[in-house]
């Protein structure tokens, strides 16, 4: 069987540009509007100038500021399982409260605790967090930061990078976390980032001469002073920034990478940016762990099994490991329910393969493989999202990811049911042949995956249990 879409990317793609479009999954796993942590690279790379920085400290800064925020997601579940709600409400907030005050501090706990709860189920959730206080703050920006620093250590992206992400959110007076560093303890690199980050969500939300005044008010306490004082003067910079959109900033944020010689991402780059993403992804909910690069896994045995060629293969893992980028745009309060989802929060989830073709767009030749990522929940009877294509509008490599995302599913453990053995996972899968799911991605996963057989008892269960009707199979991937 020959594949129905050709994928044409280019030979080499700008490392800057993958990692600038990515960028803005980071973005919505914080609560924030797409082109954050852009914005915060020109803002960043303008005091490393001003500061005098040599060339190679400039391109360590400029990498970790586009990736200051690689390991937000892998403190989501923790945030939302303190606070209840929406935890990007919680982070978004937070960017632009003074922490280190107390009064400050707890009036954001008892803004973001159990929004909507019973005021006792709240009261009880602010005097929980109360009583943690500095010990889960601590816990909270070390996950973030290690995790982050990790993931830049493994794309390659040099140790300076990595330590500068790790002291994100250190303060010059000490107060900062998650190790109280203080005054030239401090990486430089980590003192731009950190006054960087403070600064665009003033500048987006009251504008550039607001931003400089928080920064010379924290000047001296959160900011070293020195680079407080090389903001003078970027209020019309500033202004331009805010102004760009999500082109404009990509555009921006690729002509500022320092040196004019742009390093360049080969097929071997372009993998292991793919891969370290999907671990990006699958940490937002510990029900979702793995689970990209499972679906990878299974993807390409389908594919395999169903003739594609290495160069195509290959492809689609890449498409299968970035599929979910749009998904770090829905809460854990959503990811991680027990129970149904109501109308309105299926709404945000059907839109996450929206977010996965947008982000992917912004990439010079990822256009085929992004629009295969975003239709990983399309169905053969139109009843999929976010497009509600039809038939042979949903070409052979979005089946393919359609299969092994439903498996993949139906076969882990998810707030609302345990896994699935596989036989049990295939033969529900079964019941949307040719309706839901491709017949041909059916029966080439039955060949790879060989389950085992399972009792007839509990087959028939499995079957019978509402939740799994053949119109919900698809919905279990969600």
């Amino acid at each position: 069987m020959s594949a129905s879409l050709r994928f044409q990317p280019p030979e080499s793609v700008r490392v800057s540009e993958v990692l600038a479009a990515l960028s803005f999954s980071l973005d919505l796993t914080e609560g924030q509007p797409m082109g954050h942590a852009l914005r915060g690279c020109l803002i960043g790379m303008r005091l490393a100038e001003r500061a005098g920085l040599s060339l190679g400290e400039r391109r360590d800064l400029y990498y970790a500021l586009i990736l200051k925020d690689a390991g937000c997601s892998s403190n989501s579940a923790r945030v939302f399982e303190l606070f209840g709600g929406d935890e990007r409400a919680a982070k978004h907030d937070l960017k632009r409260v003074d922490w280190s005050r107390y009064t400050r501090a707890a009036r954001y706990a008892v803004a973001h605790a159990a929004p909507g709860a019973r005021w006792i189920d709240r009261a009880r959730r602010i005097a929980s967090l109360a009583r943690a206080g500095p010990r889960i703050a601590t816990e909270l920006v070390a996950t973030r930061c290690e995790s982050g620093a990790d993931r830049l250590s493994r794309l390659g992206l040099g140790v300076r990078s990595a330590d500068a992400v790790r002291a994100l959110d250190e303060h010059w007076d000490g107060s900062g976390e998650p190790r109280g560093l203080r005054g030239a303890e401090i990486p430089m690199l980590a003192r731009i980032l950190c006054l960087s980050q403070t600064l665009e969500p003033f500048l987006m939300t009251d504008g550039p001469q607001a931003a400089l005044l928080v920064a010379r008010e924290r000047s001296g306490r959160w900011f070293d002073p020195e680079l407080v004082r090389a903001c003078e003067g970027l209020e019309s910079d500033l202004a331009a920034w805010a102004a760009l959109d999500e082109v404009g900033v990509c555009e921006a944020v690729c002509a500022a990478e320092p040196g004019g010689d742009a390093l360049l991402a080969g097929p071997g780059a372009v993998d292991r940016i793919a891969r370290g993403f999907a671990d990006v992804i699958d940490a937002k909910s510990p029900f979702t762990a793995q689970h990209s690069h499972r679906m990878a896994a299974y993807a390409l045995k389908i594919a395999e099994r169903l003739g594609l060629d290495a160069a195509h293969r290959r492809e689609l893992e890449r498409a299968a490991l970035l599929h979910d980028l749009g998904k770090l745009s829905v809460p854990n309060s959503i990811l991680d329910k027990p129970g149904p989802l109501t109308a309105e929060e299926w709404d945000v989830v059907r839109m996450h393969p929206w977010y996965t073709l947008r982000i992917l767009n912004h990439i010079r030749g990822f256009g085929p493989l992004a629009e295969v990522a975003a239709a990983h929940h399309e169905r053969l009877d139109g009843r999929g999202y976010f497009r509600g294509l039809r038939g042979e509008q949903v070409v052979l490599e979005a089946r393919i990811l359609a299969a092994a995302d439903v498996f993949d599913a139906l076969t882990a453990t998810r707030p609302y049911r345990p896994a699935l053995p596989e036989e049990v996972a295939l033969r529900i899968m079964e019941r949307d042949r040719g309706f839901g799911l491709c017949g041909d991605c059916l029966d080439a996963l039955w060949d790879v995956v060989e389950p085992k057989s399972e009792p007839k008892d509990e087959l028939s269960a499995a079957r019978d249990r509402e939740d799994f009707s053949s119109d919900q199979s698809e919905a279990a991937a969600a």
